[in-house]
């Protein structure tokens, strides 16, 4: 009889590895460097990749049942094919709430208190004050895809004095937030915010959410993050928001492709500052992972079925 077999395809620390197996004792632990029969016995994997999208689809894993990603968005996953084939899907959502909203608040500070433009100048030895400073308090900030992560960056604009205005599917009131809209109703009340910050996930609906129409319904000079996805920004009405005003400067961590292309116009866009998709990246990563992994885990042994971060294949998150 075939030995049971989980995958490991991402980095854990040795003792997370250790619990994992006393957990599945009679399961064998492969990477993905395993000989193409081991697959065939792979009943569990945590993290993918593209070699294994073309096993599954090509039959070599008959016996997966459950794979755990490790990052919130799942997009580049083969969803169909896993729900074809009753295969669940758990992501890592949640573990990157406090990062991110802090990578929020970084940039917006960096830009509004005058830091980035201080860090250019200092190799030049240029002295240059400016009474045009802004500040975080009193200010309102729109978050687009409230979810776990901006719940988190609500809590802390609140700390910092901000109104903050929350758009959400359902639009069902989230405690703490001074508003909460629909998303279908964003375009009406967008040009209240000073500050929007983009956290949508990759579905149908939010492709090109951002575009010509909903960028001219800003308030001139308001300031935009994007920590969700990129397609869901148009990036040449961004280019176009920017150039005319409308939006005072952009902080983007995720492009449509990426690495983005030395040749995209948006690198060398005065108002643009880009970072390289770190926003979620902190120390303590692989900890934070393995909490949703061991979870899941565990209910996966006593039921068969995992229980957190379990992707709803319709709405692709």
């Amino acid at each position: 009889m075939a030995t049971k077999k989980w995958m490991l395809n991402t980095r854990l620390k040795e003792q997370h590895i250790e619990k994992l197996k006393e957990l599945y004792p009679d399961y064998e632990m492969v990477t993905d460097d395993a000989e193409t029969e081991a697959f065939r016995e792979v009943e569990w994997a945590v993290g993918w990749n593209d070699k294994l999208t073309t096993l599954l689809e090509e039959g070599q894993m008959p016996s997966l049942r459950w794979v755990q990603a490790i990052s919130a968005g799942v997009n580049s996953l083969p969803l169909e094919t896993f729900e074809s084939q009753g295969i669940y899907l758990t992501n890592a959502s949640g573990i990157h709430s406090e990062p991110i909203a802090e990578y929020v608040i970084g940039v917006l500070l960096s830009h509004m208190r005058g830091l980035r433009t201080a860090i250019l100048n200092q190799p030049q030895r240029k002295w240059e004050q400016t009474t045009e400073l802004q500040e975080l308090k009193s200010k309102t900030m729109m978050i687009v895809g409230a979810g776990q992560i901006g719940n988190r960056l609500g809590e802390l604009a609140k700390a910092f004095g901000m109104k903050v205005i929350a758009v959400n599917r359902s639009g069902k009131e989230i405690p703490g937030f001074d508003v909460t809209v629909k998303m279908d109703n964003v375009g009406t009340v967008i040009d209240f915010a000073d500050v929007v910050v983009d956290i949508l996930p990759q579905t149908d609906e939010t492709y090109r959410v951002f575009d010509d129409a909903l960028f001219s319904r800003m308030k001139k000079g308001v300031l935009f993050v994007n920590v969700g996805r990129g397609v869901t920004v148009d990036s040449d009405s961004l280019i176009k928001a920017l150039d005319n005003g409308t939006v005072a400067y952009a902080a983007l961590d995720v492009f449509d492709e990426e690495p983005l292309p030395a040749g995209s116009p948006l690198w060398n866009h005065e108002k643009i500052l880009i970072t390289p998709h770190f926003s979620g990246v902190v120390e303590h990563f692989r900890d934070n992972l393995f909490e949703v992994v061991l979870e899941n885990a565990e209910s996966y042994r006593k039921d068969g079925k995992p229980s957190r971060n379990l992707i709803d294949f319709e709405r692709k998150y």
